[in-house]
């Protein structure tokens, strides 16, 4: 079970389900939204990651800056 604790940080864009992402994806490696490795970022949000159902950890999620295709796609893309 995954939940988030609060929305996300930039408008128009959702936090993804981390039980969605790849491992590089959930240490700040690459983009949540387009999997790309990150050579800038901002902070997306938080969220509760819950692994093998009893290890919560809260994980802070990063995507591209400036935004990435993928935040283009949920709508919070600059063009």
């Amino acid at each position: 079970m995954t939940t988030c604790p609060q929305p996300s940080l930039l408008p128009g864009i959702e936090l993804p389900d981390p039980e969605t992402l790849t491992g590089p994806q959930l240490q700040g490696w690459n983009c949540v939204l387009c999997g790309q490795r990150l050579l800038a970022d901002q902070l997306l949000g938080t969220v509760v990651w819950t692994c093998g159902g009893v290890t919560k950890e809260e994980v802070e999620l990063y995507v591209c800056r400036p935004l990435c295709a993928g935040a283009a796609q949920q709508g919070g893309g600059h063009g």
